[in-house]
């Protein structure tokens, strides 16, 4: 249940986006679709966790993408000319918590849905692509002796619009079938997000990653 929840969140969050940004006329050609598999490797950020009549913890947090360990890791993509909308389905895992952490991880995931455009110098080659969207995320633990989800949320299943996303990527299609092609993809990503706590806290969650990919798509022409 809890996975056909996080299936529909997902996918309308990004959809929506997807239609908000997109309201061009709807041609053939130009059109993709690509989705990926792959992993990251996140760098030490802030981890600060507030939770009502207690102190603030705060450290440099160390973190593990475990890909294929419960929700995998993936990424899809929907394009028309040089601009696209992905949503990355990204994940961490806490490694170095300290005593008031028992557990903590952003597992289902450190979602981010992007917005993107290739960068006008090699627009036709679809190599370089810079964006901008949003995290959406569902963090799961227990500080203190004390679970921090389900929280309530607008979205459902635990989701949370948290913060903001950006990314650099770099991946050269290679045609494989007619409208078919391979993509290797690696990305930069950094993103801000702010979570609610089910005691009334909140986690802030910083993350700066390098993202490696591997990915299929369609072109759809005349």
């Amino acid at each position: 249940m809890q996975a056909t929840i996080s299936k529909w969140v997902i996918a309308r969050s990004f959809f929506a986006l997807l239609l908000a940004v997109c309201s061009l006329p709807l041609q053939a050609q130009g059109l993709t679709a690509e989705f990926f598999g792959g992993t990251a490797w996140s760098l030490p950020t802030t981890l600060r966790i507030e939770q009502p009549s207690e102190s603030a913890i705060r450290f440099r947090a160390r973190y593990r993408t475990r890909p294929w360990h419960g929700s995998p890791y993936y990424a899809y993509r929907l394009g028309y000319r040089q601009w696209s909308a992905e949503l990355v389905h990204h994940k961490i895992y806490l490694q170095n918590s300290p005593p008031e952490i028992e557990h903590f991880e952003v597992s289902h995931g450190y979602n981010m849905v992007i917005v993107s455009r290739t960068m006008p110098l090699l627009e036709q080659s679809k190599v370089f692509r810079i964006g901008i969207g949003m995290v959406i995320g569902h963090p799961e633990g227990s500080v203190r002796g004390k679970p921090i989800n389900p929280v309530r949320s607008w979205l459902g299943g635990g989701y949370h619009i948290a913060g903001v996303g950006f990314q650099a990527a770099a991946g050269p299609p290679i045609g494989v079938a007619d409208h078919w092609f391979f993509r290797p993809e690696a990305k930069l990503t950094a993103a801000w997000a702010r979570m609610p706590l089910a005691d009334g806290g909140t986690a802030t969650v910083p993350n700066i990653a390098l993202h490696m990919l591997v990915g299929f798509g369609y072109r759809s022409t005349h």
